[in-house]
């Protein structure tokens, strides 16, 4: 089977799972088209053929680089369309220019005979970020409807789906994200990280990792750090790692952060953490927090998995499904500082925390049982071969 997967310039580590699920089938052929920076990661399978469509530049690069850039990008798809038998055309992110990505890409892959997948990480991004509008429905809606089948890795969402775009129930395929097998491992050492950020041993040190947004929630998080100060007088450090997305949202909780009572509980990085910078944060911390608004699932769950870190998270999306209470870590009600504030000082008294290097193996065991990416690659190759 020849299968292609168009990865929009999106998020790397769900393509690159997939692909790595896809190849252990050696029969299939598997182009990838996606930034020339994640060639190198696909260089050690045989079977998956890497054609760099978009070109890496600095934010400093002119606008006339960046436009040609562009045009080379798209006019490199279309090309590859065009020119090519009739295969799988497996789209993952389609959100840089909606029109194209959503109307123009996925119409002339069904003219030429393609057969349309599409993974629809988030079924309305722009409803879940409150910036909705009737060119982004309509642009998906007509997406969804160009694509032969729809991958979704939650039933909530396949449901969500059925009911925000009148998609058939035969359409969609629940498939699970896989976890995250593209993070670099070094074997760092827990005192090893503590050092490298200045962390004491007996220090309680939480994480928040990811790109910074308001439904994400960091706010709320500052918030319960606030409360856990003031009435429990505990010695909780709070590590900041990710991306800004809304700068003004950021300045907001920056603002809130440098409250006098969080003096010196707070290291905050706000920009794209380097893969081989990852393993320190996830090292160095006791558990991980994700107290978001609004999510249909996150791939931050599956890189805590990797590295057997606890998860506090909000009761929200798929949360309850992928974090097992007790097991894997725990569930707070949304938007609420005062229960966040209370789970965890809760945690830090479990035998998950007390026992942090066992639960740290039993959780990595337990995750690569059931987010296996060659599972995954299967279900994902079975669905491609039922498409008439």
């Amino acid at each position: 089977m020849n299968i292609s997967v168009f990865n929009g310039t999106g998020q790397v580590d769900y393509m690159y799972g997939l692909v790595s699920g896809l190849a252990c089938n050696k029969n299939d052929s598997i182009d990838v088209l996606d930034v020339d920076l994640t060639q190198e990661l696909f260089s050690g399978f045989e079977n998956v053929n890497y054609v760099p469509v978009f070109k890496y530049y600095p934010r400093s690069a002119s606008v006339a680089v960046k436009t040609i850039n562009i045009l080379r990008y798209y006019l490199l798809q279309f090309w590859f369309l065009v020119s090519h038998k009739p295969r799988i055309i497996h789209f993952q992110w389609l959100d840089r220019h909606i029109v194209i990505d959503r109307i123009i890409l996925p119409a002339i892959a069904r003219l030429f005979g393609h057969k349309v997948v599409l993974t629809v990480h988030n079924i309305n991004a722009g409803k879940r970020d409150n910036r909705d509008t009737s060119i982004n429905r309509l642009t998906l809606r007509t997406l969804y409807r160009l694509s032969n089948k729809l991958i979704v890795h939650t039933p909530q969402s396949k449901v969500e789906l059925m009911n925000e775009f009148p998609v058939a129930e035969s359409k969609i395929e629940v498939i699970k994200h896989g976890m995250n097998n593209r993070v670099a491992k070094k074997g760092t050492t827990t005192a090893q990280a503590r050092l490298h950020f200045g962390l004491n041993e007996d220090d309680k040190v939480i994480l928040f990792f990811g790109n910074i947004d308001y439904y994400k929630g960091l706010d709320i998080l500052i918030e319960s750090l606030l409360i856990l100060n003031k009435d429990r007088n505990c010695n909780y450090k709070v590590l900041i790692a990710g991306n800004s997305k809304s700068p003004e949202y950021t300045a907001q909780v920056l603002e809130k952060a440098a409250d006098p009572r969080l003096k010196g509980c707070i290291d905050a990085k706000i920009q794209y953490i380097p893969d081989e910078d990852v393993e320190l944060y996830f090292m160095a911390s006791d558990c991980i927090v994700l107290p978001y608004r609004n999510i249909y699932q996150s791939g931050v769950i599956f890189m805590a998995y990797t590295f057997g870190l606890p998860l506090i998270v909000t009761d929200v999306g798929n949360f309850r499904n992928d974090v097992i209470e007790g097991k894997t870590g725990f569930l707070v009600k949304p938007e609420d500082p005062e229960d966040l504030a209370k789970i965890i000082a809760d945690y830090f008294k479990t035998d998950l925390y007390t026992e942090l290097e066992k639960t740290r193996e039993e959780i990595q065991n337990w995750a690569w049982q059931n987010y296996s990416w060659e599972v995954i690659g299967s279900k994902t190759r079975e669905l491609y071969l039922s498409i008439k």
